[in-house]
């Protein structure tokens, strides 16, 4: 039967993959298992009181993937015993009131043997709120996997103080990662505010609260036309890359799209020679024309295309983002003394850099990239799609790509003003 157990070793095996899940026992009535993703497990009393249902946690050992069979085994024999005391218990009070008010004033000191880890609510999180509400949930998942679980995992989420937030920022500050630091603290404060709002918090103080942000330096990278031919043959069919993975990051050069844009794209939006894209990072639709470069490296994609995704990760799903920055990583850069290492977000830049150089103005590049106008009035009122203007842009920028990667001869090409 599903969802239950007779002894230790059917508690050993139960797991779940969701926030958490119920087993029942099949031979003490009223006695069940409740099981987190973490592997985490602990004994409830279920029962009816007044014709409410009751949920009590019991007090027998907690029981953890480290735990031995032995263990397991002298745990269930105590909540059974615990189960039968308090049945006595309840059916030796006055039949007409059924009052219990002992097992409800327990209930009130052993509600924080509830109280989740940070492990186990980040399941909750992420499945209550990220997915939900986050087109970048999976980018929350990759955080809390990196920089949170491995360090304060552990911790129930009560526990937490400023100083543990804190030393998880130190660590991405040290590195010399601020931006990633900056970003960190805005999911520690969105986290432990949804902990707040689902009551797992009872101080209601959230510890990433009144922590300011570091001061960011704005990048202004562009890639040389050195680095520009080294990426290309990074990606090249030659390599040991995954093959949806390299086509991502020249799609990425040739277009100037995002790279969350990129790894959500399907063959469906694909018409002809135009890319559309209903969602996109700041939330405004956008459509591009896509050049010769562009469509060849579509149709190289296709035959590895899977449940409709362009570039898929290799167990069929949307590919990481973090996927394509581990390709610059691998890339033996030729670096000038204080220079810093490219990365796909420095594409942008890159296209925009060199369709400046092209004579297309500001208001052509930002059409491209989907950059917002910091005027909504005109974005409100004007419907013009701008797509001749776009092709001509990504037209030249891809004579451009290919003079520089194939050295082929273009009047009208100019060389790129590379940002100091």
């Amino acid at each position: 039967m599903a969802n239950t157990y007779t002894n230790h070793k059917g508690i050993k095996a139960a797991s779940t993959d969701k926030p958490q899940a119920m087993f029942k026992d099949t031979e003490c009535k009223g006695l069940y298992l409740r099981v987190y993703p973490t592997g985490r497990k602990v004994f409830i009393h279920r029962y009816w009181l007044n014709g409410k249902e009751r949920l009590y946690t019991l007090d027998a050992p907690e029981i953890t993937p480290k735990s031995t069979e032995r263990e397991i085994a002298g745990a269930l024999s105590k909540a059974r015993a615990l189960v039968a005391e308090q049945k006595a218990m309840i059916g030796s009070r006055n039949a007409e009131s059924r009052e219990d008010p002992a097992i409800e004033r327990s209930l009130n000191v052993l509600s924080a043997a509830a109280v989740p880890t940070v492990a186990e609510f980040a399941s909750t999180y992420m499945t209550r709120h990220a997915k939900k509400k986050k087109k970048s949930w999976e980018e929350d998942q990759r955080i809390l996997n990196v920089d949170v679980l491995p360090f304060i995992g552990d911790m129930k989420i009560d526990k937490v103080e400023k100083k543990h937030i804190n030393a998880l920022l130190d660590r991405k500050e040290d590195a010399g990662a601020l931006v990633a630091r900056n970003r960190l603290l805005s999911l520690l404060h969105k986290f432990f505010n949804f902990a707040i709002e689902r009551g797992e918090i009872k101080s209601h103080i959230n510890p990433a609260a009144k922590i300011t942000k570091e001061e960011e330096t704005a990048r202004d990278r562009v890639l040389t036309d050195d680095e520009i031919r080294m990426l290309w043959a990074a990606t090249s069919d030659e390599s040991n890359l995954d093959i949806s993975t390299r086509l991502a990051v020249r799609l990425r050069l040739i277009t100037g799209q995002r790279s969350s844009e990129i790894v959500t794209a399907r063959e469906s939006d694909i018409q002809g020679d135009v890319w559309s894209m209903d969602e996109t990072k700041n939330g405004l639709a956008h459509a591009i024309p896509l050049t010769g470069m562009a469509l060849q490296v579509i149709e190289e994609a296709r035959p590895h295309a899977r449940n409709g995704l362009l570039f898929p990760a290799r167990n069929g799903g949307v590919m990481a983002v973090q996927v394509l920055s581990r390709i610059f990583e691998r890339i033996p850069w030729e670096l000038e003394e204080g220079q810093i290492r490219p990365t796909p977000h420095d594409l942008r830049r890159t296209l925009r850099t060199g369709l400046g150089a092209l004579n297309f103005d500001n208001f052509i590049q930002r059409r491209v990239t989907n950059h917002k106008e910091k005027n909504q009035i005109d974005t409100t009122y004007n419907r013009y799609d701008y797509m001749n203007e776009k092709r001509a842009a990504l037209e030249a920028w891809g004579r451009k790509l290919e003079e520089t990667i194939f050295g082929q001869t273009a009047s009208n090409v100019v060389p790129f003003k590379i940002a100091g």
